[in-house]
């Protein structure tokens, strides 16, 4: 009986601290940092967030600058809603951002702004907006040669 109260226990925490989720909405963008990350505030607390199921190219990759720059055209209301999943290791809140109901995070790949972030990705919906964008050669797809963040991250660390 006390091996299966520790089970419970340990299912208990486990599950309080991987099943974090939360909506705000109206948070103020200050600033977009790059193509994948957001800053924003709401009642006078900061928000760094890190959107979810997309890795866009790094600021010193090719379209880097550019997938940023779609980013804070797809924001430029200046308001947004986020559903928040939990913060990553540098301490960045994972979310999915709407404008007007729309999901950013998807529009990234829709566009070709941004990959779907194998590694991370939990929404299988993304991989159809990304072969779209693949089959129309939009954003980082017109590059025959692209390379994914996570490599070009490996690469040059």
């Amino acid at each position: 009986m006390k091996l299966h109260n520790l089970q419970f226990l340990f299912l208990t925490v486990f599950l309080s601290a991987t099943a974090y989720a939360e909506i705000l909405n109206n948070l103020e963008v200050v600033w977009v940092v790059d193509g994948d990350t957001v800053h924003a505030t709401k009642n006078g607390q900061l928000y760094k967030i890190r959107l979810t199921e997309i890795d866009a190219p790094e600021r010193d990759q090719p379209f880097g600058k550019k997938s940023t720059d779609n980013l804070k055209v797809f924001l430029r209301k200046g308001f947004i809603d986020v559903d928040l999943e939990g913060q990553d290791i540098y301490k960045r809140h994972l979310g999915r951002i709407y404008v007007e109901g729309k999901d950013i995070n998807k529009k990234m790949v829709s566009t070709g702004s941004a990959w779907v972030y194998d590694k991370y990705v939990t929404d299988e919906s993304f991989y159809i907006e990304q072969k779209k964008a693949q089959n129309n050669k939009l954003g980082i797809w017109a590059d025959e040669e692209a390379m994914p963040p996570w490599v070009w991250r490996q690469r040059n660390n």
